[in-house]
């Protein structure tokens, strides 16, 4: 019997071996930050998520969105983390209805929430009765 030659990282598929991970982190307020562009653990670029690239990569689900404090939102459609946001806001809201400073601070975070929302998806996500 033949001994099988050991496989080196070379001998491996070029696709495997060059494969781009996009990374951001999204804010409360609906914001996410640049995108990481990565190259294993190399950082390649960064690219704005306004621009028409970094709503492309959004849209089709390539970038992974971890939120500020470390959950991982990977495979979540953004239309979904946008209403995630938007419903966990709200449910903060209605916590202290009698404190207008509170009522300000989430009334604002909730439009900011609806800009980014409108802003990265379009008028799609307003479509949805929202």
């Amino acid at each position: 019997m033949k001994p099988t030659p050991r496989r080196t990282p070379l001998d491996l598929p070029r696709e495997a071996l060059h494969q781009k991970r996009y990374t951001a982190i999204l804010c409360g307020d609906g914001k996410i930050l640049p995108i990481e562009e990565r190259l294993g653990k190399r950082l390649l670029r960064t690219i704005d998520c306004a621009s028409g690239e970094g709503r492309d990569l959004l849209r089709r689900g390539w970038v992974f969105l971890r939120t500020s404090e470390g959950k991982c939102l990977d495979g979540t459609p953004l239309q979904h983390v946008y209403t995630r946001l938007r419903e966990e806001a709200e449910s903060r809201m209605a916590e202290r209805p009698d404190d207008a400073g509170w009522q300000r601070h989430w009334l604002t975070q909730l439009t900011s929430i609806r800009t980014w929302e409108i802003d990265l998806l379009g008028d799609a996500g307003n479509r949805n009765g929202h």
